[in-house]
């Protein structure tokens, strides 16, 4: 099957291509927009790649008709921080980007697009109890606005034109090497940075809870949710959660530093930070799990293992 991944060189989507290359699946077309390739090393002279810029809507047009994937993996996107910092840019990238995009991939022929959207969809209004695919969705930032935006649209070209539009909303994904800042981003780098023999000062209390899920069950996850029976979709766009119960930060802390000896972690919480989280936020992924058998690979310790391994 043809396949053409959007952010391809990106951190979960980089993945995905590693994943199916194993399978033997292909060819295997990436959309990237940074040129960088690392996280591609040693298997991109295997892909074809195709510089993107979701902003440019005759780069998008040309580039899907090109390929004109059976498949369309749309993991690209600009995040959280630097969206907040240039809201106009992001809005040009993850909403009229996002239009373009889902258009030119109904034009070309594209049979299946997996998106990945975000717990960011949801933010205000959310009550006591766990976060549910039929929690309310208002989000706090512009791309939880975006995201919300194009689960949506997907939904209505799955129902108006017949494509085969799934979702997956992500939490905190953990994994080595991301380098832009987030609210959640210590639920990596507390890990890496003990990995590599380097302090870290977590922004926010220990009490903290935010749901995490690893890099590699992220992308699996995309993989599995797209192979699932067309008749076992119902609800279209997925919560999927890693470890349950959530560890909260202080626990994440001393798992780490049961495995890494020395490991030095403080905790110097952020006035704005502690107060962005100051509700544990707690996901039930119960749909995922019915719909189509989600269920995560990696617990809290098998994540710190493979970060240390892959930093080693």
């Amino acid at each position: 099957m043809s396949t053409l991944i959007t952010g391809g060189t990106g951190f979960i989507g980089a993945e995905i291509v590693r994943m199916l290359l194993d399978r033997g699946e292909g060819p295997i077309h990436v959309a990237h927009r940074s040129g960088n390739f690392g996280r591609l090393t040693g298997v991109e002279d295997q892909v074809e790649l195709h510089q993107l810029d979701l902003a440019d809507l005759g780069a998008v047009d040309r580039v899907i008709a090109e390929v004109a994937p059976r498949r369309l993996i749309h993991f690209g996107a600009i995040l959280t921080g630097p969206g907040e910092q240039d809201p106009q840019t992001l809005l040009q990238a993850n909403a009229v980007g996002f239009i373009r995009t889902i258009e030119a991939a109904r034009l070309a022929g594209t049979e299946q697009m997996i998106f990945a959207s975000s717990i960011g969809t949801y933010g205000r209004d959310l009550g006591d109890g766990p976060v549910t695919d039929l929690s309310l969705q208002r989000p706090n930032s512009v791309y939880g606005v975006t995201k919300v935006f194009g689960e949506n649209l997907g939904a209505y070209y799955r129902t108006k034109y017949g494509l085969d539009f799934r979702g997956l909303r992500y939490p905190s994904i953990v994994g080595p090497g991301v380098t832009t800042w987030s609210l959640a981003q210590y639920t990596s780098w507390m890990i890496e940075k003990a990995a590599m023999g380097e302090p870290f000062a977590v922004w926010t209390a220990p009490e903290a809870v935010i749901p995490i899920l690893y890099y590699k069950d992220a992308a699996r996850a995309a993989l599995d949710l797209g192979a699932a029976p067309a008749e076992s979709i119902r609800a279209i766009n997925y919560l999927v959660n890693g470890p349950v119960p959530t560890p909260n930060a202080g626990e994440m802390a001393e798992a780490v530093r049961a495995k890494v000896a020395g490991a030095e972690i403080t905790f110097e919480p952020d006035e704005a930070a502690a107060a962005a989280l100051a509700r544990e936020l707690h996901i039930d992924d119960a749909v995922a799990r019915r719909e189509w058998g989600w269920e995560p690979a990696f617990d809290l310790d098998a994540m710190i293992d493979d970060v240390i391994a892959e930093v080693g």
